[in-house]
């Protein structure tokens, strides 16, 4: 339930909190639910005490008016109050004979006024008590007691006493009333404890058990294991989050994959032109070979190879950390196209494939780093040589598309499969095909055409089709004067 962490901390687990935190949710709505209907209970039981007692009143004013007319006074009519029994358990009593007066009335059980309810008082027309259920108020005035309630005894008209109760103590009633709802309330209170912790050891188990989860497979997974992934079981925030998971795992082992091409693709690339470098160099040193134009060319052109492939590298490390610095200025796309061209078709020439130049007339003055757009273009430009046979045709486009300046090389070549489109702008990827053919690159240079694109706040994409070509194309936002 609760134990320290790996430093030492406390911690209490997450099951056991939702535990907690639902039997405290329970508490504290039967108690508030208790204290609210206490309130009302107890309004609405005053309203009846009151109303019960009103009742009674007049039940017993009705049968004290009778006796008044029978009697013409209120003579003997303490005998009468004793003998209804108004706080006892008598059933009333008959007059006639037994009784001072005449005739005969009854007094029901229902007129009973009950303990706690006060004293009840008979008053004459000059408020003097005459008769009252406790004898030793006898003779009194009334001004001396706390009136609650009161009824006018009339009789023919005329006013002949006043029925009063007095020092009414209806906490005692309440009091009897709210304790025994107290005590339900508390069993209620614990019975709803008890069913919530029920609950909750099986809502924290559902809650929990696809986070221990999430937790077993971060583990797996800071332990290396790059294909580690966690079912999503759930549509919630916890799906999503396990969704997440399984994505950042994907993009993990997708890179590591990637980073262990970029290692195997950087030894060989560095590995072949070293092994020139080292064999023409001990071949001088022992003079099997003698120095000559053609060793000094050949020597130079294997450390421009590895300058090429360091210079890439430190490209994609400034655009991975958005530091790739742009001279950026107002430049026609009639000139970056003329340019890229100039640098490309004689390599077209060689390989015997067909270059054409398509550029939309009258198109603005494009905004961004010429020297690095002009990159991007060869990028695309030497990839589609890679790919087209001897005959085949290479196309560079130009045009103007939703306000901004689109370039596009477009190729007759062995196009991609879909699931090679997908990656083919990631860092250190090569496609199967690249991988088997000669020459193949080290697979920065689409990586980086991507970063230069995004530098300049453009996009870039790619549609290809096996056996029939593909299209690279970006765009560049034009100059605001």
């Amino acid at each position: 339930m609760v134990k320290p962490d790996r430093h030492g901390v406390v911690v209490m687990r997450l099951g056991v909190k939702i535990s907690f935190s639902m039997v405290a949710l329970a508490l504290l709505a039967t108690l508030i639910a208790a204290y609210l209907s206490g309130i009302a209970i107890r309004s609405s039981f005053d309203l009846y005490v009151d109303r019960n007692l009103s009742y009674r009143l007049d039940r017993i004013g009705v049968a004290l008016a009778g006796y008044y007319l029978e009697n013409k006074g209120w003579t003997g009519v303490q005998a009468v109050f004793d003998s209804l029994q108004l706080k006892g358990s008598g059933y009333g009593y008959h007059g006639g004979q037994e009784g001072a007066g005449k005739g005969r009335r009854s007094m029901s059980a229902e007129m009973m006024i009950g303990p706690g309810s006060g004293d009840v008082l008979l008053l004459d027309a000059d408020d003097i008590v005459v008769a009252a259920t406790d004898v030793a108020l006898l003779g009194r005035a009334v001004s001396a007691f706390s009136i609650g309630q009161s009824l006018l005894i009339e009789a023919n008209g005329v006013a002949a006493g006043k029925l009063v109760v007095v020092n009414q103590q209806k906490g005692f009633l309440e009091n009897e009333f709210i304790s025994s709802l107290n005590k339900a309330i508390l069993w209620a209170a614990v019975f709803a404890a008890i069913v919530a912790l029920i609950l909750s050891m099986f809502v924290s188990k559902h809650l929990t058990r696809p986070l221990a989860m999430l937790t077993t497979a971060a583990g797996r997974l800071a332990g290396r294991e790059f294909g580690c992934r966690v079912p999503v079981v759930t549509g919630d925030e916890i799906g999503e989050l396990a969704q997440s998971f399984n994505f950042m795992a994907d993009n993990i082992e997708r890179n590591e994959r990637l980073r262990r091409n970029l290692i195997a693709d950087t030894a060989h690339e560095l590995r072949t032109p070293l092994s020139i470098l080292r064999g023409n160099l001990e071949s001088l040193q022992e003079g099997i070979i003698k120095p000559s134009p053609e060793i000094i060319i050949s020597l130079h052109d294997e450390v421009m190879r590895i300058s090429r492939l360091v210079n890439e590298l430190q490209d994609l490390s400034l655009a991975d950390a958005g530091e790739l610095r742009l001279n950026r200025r107002s430049v026609s796309a009639d000139e970056l196209v003329e340019k890229a061209s100039l640098l490309f078709s004689s390599e077209a020439k060689q390989e015997n494939v067909n270059f054409l130049v398509d550029v939309q007339p009258g198109m603005p003055q494009i905004y961004g780093d010429p020297d690095r757009i002009v990159q991007v273009m060869l990028n695309f430009l030497k990839n589609a040589l890679f790919y087209t046979e001897p005959g085949g045709i290479v196309k560079l486009s130009a045009f103007i598309k939703d306000d901004q300046g689109i370039f596009s090389v477009q190729d007759t070549g062995l196009g991609m499969a879909p699931e090679e489109m997908a990656h083919v702008f990631e860092r250190f990827y090569r496609s199967e095909q690249s991988r088997h053919r000669a020459g193949g690159g080290t697979g920065l240079g689409l990586a980086i055409a991507k970063g230069i694109v995004e530098a300049h706040d453009g996009e870039i994409w790619a549609e290809s089709k096996v056996n029939e070509g593909s299209k690279f194309s970006f765009s560049v936002p034009f100059y605001q004067a």
